[in-house]
């Protein structure tokens, strides 16, 4: 057996059967990358024979601290290498990695530990203060490993990290493991009610891993992830397993760099000094290096960025091209693993029509897509089927039936189909504004204020209205500060009503209150909460 071989072939009298697990993926990954590093914050580099190494160690570790089939493991960390080798290590052993939001409440966070009955932790010394608030009252605390020196916790630490792999075996050798088991479990992050847990089987994951390296790696230069390029996720890797992608470049093997916390002007520098090719974030994370690089009047060329989460408006991608970014879109939520489809373009394309970059796009591979279409319209609700989506909310089943209600899942955005197949989003079904009974897509109003070029962020929802039921309101964040704000929202009115005219939008768009605000109130991965701002305007 050579040193790269796991177990993931089960022998029966009859020959045997090899299984679609994250070792077979890692196993790949590993011949591939050989001597190419792995790059985290502060410096450290690791070939991926290294990290071979150091995935064995863990796995001895944790089976040593009495780790079997179906434990699961929370973890709470930045975007590391060790974050990297929980990803694999934990479900190579049978066991269950669940990912923490570290940006949930105190009271959340303490929930999808108990709702996931997790049974060990590790952590990053800096979130020992946070689990101390968490289990303050808890009879029971699950034993932790601690990443780094936490001496002042009182919390039953089982030894440090790095310790634990200095004194492990390099031999080990993983478990036999069924594809059909639970790989990974996390919780969404809705506006709406308790925290919904999702899982996946390893089969899930390898599946979803294979249809975005083909789809990626099919496609054209402008968008493509190849063995080429330098990867850098720049979406948490609590949130959907980073969309996925670390499970891609670890199976390409290609140079992976992980940033650790996010800080704009240190993310910029590592795309300069690791030369990194491919990335995916949210719009903030966008808006945020965009801001620091104009700041130094720095371009980003070759630098491909797949934007997700939350809409991308037409404004954001022509910003984000200006700097030379070759930005698109991917589209998935928490329960489809998340991406099921993206934006197909080229580089012409992108030029000739930058709004079409922001579309949810064809889906991908082994996806289907179909509009569940309202009474005498052409738009509706997307629902999807796929062998990797999500069969149910944990411990919750009258939410998964609604979930999947008619065999599709259930993504509660309104879409319509573009004449070239390519979905478009239209609106969460939560945020359509109904005015006079007629819909009003609080997405394409945002668009058009943001074209405003003092405009930074736009969120558009809807007031109570005696007369028509519902009316947009938009609340502003500026880039400058105004001295005359009824100026700034006269010409904001001039940008809406050339859309009227133009027919982009329809004649009941214009918003009736314009309200300007510093910040925007966000979820903890970053999106919008419109939610929040219905609430404070009643």
């Amino acid at each position: 057996m050579t040193s790269t071989s796991f177990s993931e072939t089960k022998f029966t009298a009859g020959g045997h059967h090899c299984e679609l697990t994250l070792a077979t993926v890692l196993a790949s990954g590993i011949e591939a990358g050989g001597s190419q590093e792995i790059i985290t914050y502060g410096g450290l580099r690791l070939t991926y024979q290294d990290l071979n190494t150091r995935f064995r160690r863990l796995g001895y570790a944790l089976m040593q601290l009495g780790v079997k089939h179906a434990t699961r493991i929370a973890v709470l960390e930045r975007d590391t290498h060790r974050y990297l080798e929980s990803y694999f290590a934990i479900p190579m052993l049978g066991a269950t990695l669940m990912t923490v939001n570290i940006r949930l409440s105190v009271d959340q966070i303490r929930y999808t530990l108990e709702h996931s009955q997790s049974e060990f932790i590790i952590a990053a010394a800096e979130f020992m203060p946070l689990l101390e608030q968490v289990f303050a009252s808890a009879d029971r605390v699950p034993p932790i490993i601690v990443i780094g020196e936490s001496d002042s916790s009182t919390l039953p630490c089982v030894g440090e990290y790095e310790a634990l792999l200095d004194a492990a075996e390099n031999a080990f050798e993983f478990p036999y493991v069924s594809e059909d088991s639970v790989a990974t479990h996390f919780y969404t992050t809705g506006t709406t009610g308790l925290p919904k847990g999702v899982t996946y089987t390893h089969r899930q994951l390898v599946a979803h891993t294979l249809a975005v390296g083909f789809a990626l790696g099919t496609a054209d230069d402008y968008q493509a992830f190849r063995r080429s390029d330098v990867y850098m996720p720049l979406t948490p890797m609590f949130h959907v397993h980073a969309w996925g992608l670390p499970y891609v470049a670890t199976l390409l093997g290609v140079k992976q760099v992980y940033p650790g916390k996010y800080d704009a002007q240190a993310l910029v520098d590592l795309v300069h000094t690791e030369g990194v090719t491919f990335s995916h974030c949210v719009p903030t994370v966008l808006q945020m290096l965009l801001t620091e690089a104009e700041k130094k009047s720095q371009k980003l060329p070759g630098w491909k960025v797949m934007v997700g989460g939350s809409a991308m408006s037409p404004a954001l991608a022509k910003r984000a091209m200006a700097s030379d970014l070759q930005v698109f879109t991917g589209y998935g939520m928490s329960e489809t693993c998340p991406v099921i489809s993206f934006v197909r373009t080229s580089a012409a394309q992108a030029a000739a029509s930058p709004e079409n970059l922001c579309r949810i796009g064809h889906p991908m591979p082994l996806v289907t897509l179909k509009i569940d279409l309202q009474e005498d319209s052409h738009q509706g609700e997307l629902v999807a089927r796929s062998v990797w989506l999500t069969q149910e909310y944990h411990n919750d089943p009258a939410m998964s039936e609604q979930l999947w209600e008619g065999q599709f899942l259930h993504t509660g955005d309104v879409v319509v189909k573009d004449a070239d197949g390519a979905f478009r989003l239209v609106d969460r079904t939560k945020d359509v504004i109904k005015s006079g009974g007629e819909w009003l897509s609080s997405l394409d109003l945002e668009a058009c204020l943001a074209e405003h070029p003092n405009v930074d962020e736009v969120a558009v929802i809807a007031i109570a209205n005696e007369k028509w039921g519902e009316r947009p309101c938009a609340f502003v964040k500026l880039k400058q500060h105004v001295n005359e704000p009824d100026t700034m929202v006269n010409e904001m009115h001039a940008i809406v009503k050339e859309r009227i005219k133009e027919g982009k939008l329809p004649p009941y768009a214009m918003p009736d209150e314009i309200r300007f605000v510093d910040e925007l109130p966000r979820t903890s991965v970053g999106k919008l909460n419109k939610k929040l701002l219905r609430e404070n305007i009643q």
